[in-house]
């Protein structure tokens, strides 16, 4: 029988410091706004007081630790929505970074509409078109 393999599973995820960071460094305008809106709403989901000091929510996410299976880990995640949510924010700011023309691309390679090439060649053209700007 295979052993049991346990994975680090936190209550309080690592993800909210990048919350807290973004909402915490933003000024006063539209996106600023956004991040704290973006960092209250993270905050209340895991019970988290969005008034809390970086500090303190370091040694939260540290005490929230626990190993548990694998599988159990992953289940978990899963059942909670939370690989769709982190996709469609990863997907989000593939957008804001390399914008419509790469994500669609990106789509279409993914259904074998587009080679590895060609896929290659426009990353090459974005690379050179960002170095020159």
């Amino acid at each position: 029988m295979a052993a049991c393999r346990f994975e680090v599973h936190h209550r309080v995820p690592r993800c909210l410091l990048g919350f807290f960071d973004r909402a915490a460094s933003g000024e006063l305008d539209g996106a600023g706004l956004q991040a704290w809106f973006d960092w209250e709403e993270e905050a209340f989901r895991y019970g988290v007081d969005p008034d809390i000091s970086r500090e303190n929510l370091v040694s939260l996410i540290e005490t929230s630790a626990a190993p548990i299976p694998a599988s159990e880990h992953r289940a978990g995640h899963s059942q909670s929505g939370d690989f769709a949510r982190w996709g469609r924010l990863g997907g989000l700011e593939t957008l804001r970074r390399y914008g419509k023309p790469w994500f669609s691309l990106l789509g279409r390679r993914r259904w074998g509409r587009v080679s590895a090439e060609a896929l290659d060649l426009y990353r090459v053209e974005l690379t050179t078109k960002a170095g020159a700007a």
